[in-house]
This record gives structure tokens, C-alpha cells and sequence, in this order.
């Protein structure tokens, strides 16, 4: 019962460590690459969204906090964005229509 026992260990170390040598995962390597780089980018552009669509609102402190603080959750990502969406702008312009004018 012993040998059976050292045996299955034995295999199972053996199939970890085959499987361990010929993983080829796109990022197990440390060397800096274009590829990392641009996904890089790619990820801090898509975690604020929200932050770039609020950059002309009242709230945009408090939006970009709070995007910085709680986007890590998708949660926290689609409401600071759905925020950011209802968030008034700083320029509004006031709507003259032409009822109101006396000529």
C-alpha cells in the first residue's frame, strides 16, 4: 500500500512539474513588451471613462474620487459612470425661445 501511495505522488509532482514547464501564459514573463504597455493604457483608459466623460460637469471632483476610489468594482465603475452621465455641466446656456422676446 505504501509503494501505491509513493507511486501517485510521485506522478502527480512529476505531472505538475511537466505542466508547470510548458505553460505558456501571454504575460508569465517580466520583460516589458509593446503588447503590456498598450493593454496598460488600454485598462486606465476604459477605468476612467467616467472621470472623462464627467470632465465638464459641476461634480467632476467627486466623480473622479470616486472613480479612483470604488471603479475597481464594476459596481462602483457603472455608477460613478451613470453619475457622470446625469451630472449637470457647468456651461449651461439658458435657452431663449421665441415667445419670450418683445419686439
Amino acid at each position: 500500500m505504501k509503494i501505491i501511495f509513493r507511486l501517485t505522488i510521485l506522478f502527480i509532482l512529476t505531472v505538475n512539474y511537466v505542466c508547470a514547464q510548458q505553460t505558456s501564459l501571454p504575460f508569465e514573463n517580466n520583460q516589458i513588451t509593446i503588447e503590456k504597455i498598450m493593454a496598460g493604457f488600454l485598462g486606465l483608459f476604459v477605468y476612467f471613462i467616467p472621470t472623462i466623460v464627467a470632465r465638464d460637469k459641476i461634480h467632476f471632483k467627486r466623480i473622479f474620487i470616486f472613480n479612483l476610489l470604488t471603479a475597481w468594482t464594476f459596481i462602483g465603475w457603472l455608477i460613478c459612470f451613470l453619475w457622470a452621465l446625469k451630472a449637470k455641466s457647468k456651461n449651461v446656456d439658458t435657452l431663449i425661445l421665441d415667445e419670450d422676446i418683445d419686439d
